[in-house]
């Protein structure tokens, strides 16, 4: 099971892609994923045909995956702010999206403007 503590160890381990594309897992996507999602990967991007071409995650760029991981039910492709589970035996994708938490500054800006708003 994927949980947020899991989730989040990732995102911090693999903060930056690898020197090469060449250096990622990819014999995992082939081993686990090629029948049911479609994979198919050329010189520069991963194509994922079990999402709607129209998601901006049906192709990714390789040199924005930081890593390919997997679980015991599921590959993670590992992104910047995002992670695409594949499930190993259904075409199931999901997909997790990291919201960052707000600077101190917006946070005071916020606060700021909605003390405004209530004064007028």
């Amino acid at each position: 099971m994927v949980t947020r503590q899991i989730i989040d160890k990732m995102y911090k381990q693999y903060k930056r892609p690898p020197a090469s594309p060449d250096e990622l897992n990819f014999g995992l996507l082939f081993a686990y994923a090629i029948e049911n999602h479609g994979i198919v990967i050329d010189e520069n991007d991963l194509y994922i045909g079990s999402i709607d071409p129209r998601s901006p995650f049906a192709t990714i760029p390789l040199r924005h995956i930081h890593e390919i991981v997997e679980f015991e039910n599921y590959l993670a492709i590992i992104l910047r702010n995002s992670i695409i589970f594949l499930h190993k035996t259904t075409s199931d994708v999901n997909v997790h999206l990291r919201m960052d938490e707000p600077s101190v500054w917006s946070r005071l800006k916020d606060s700021l403007s909605s003390k405004r708003v209530a004064a007028n």
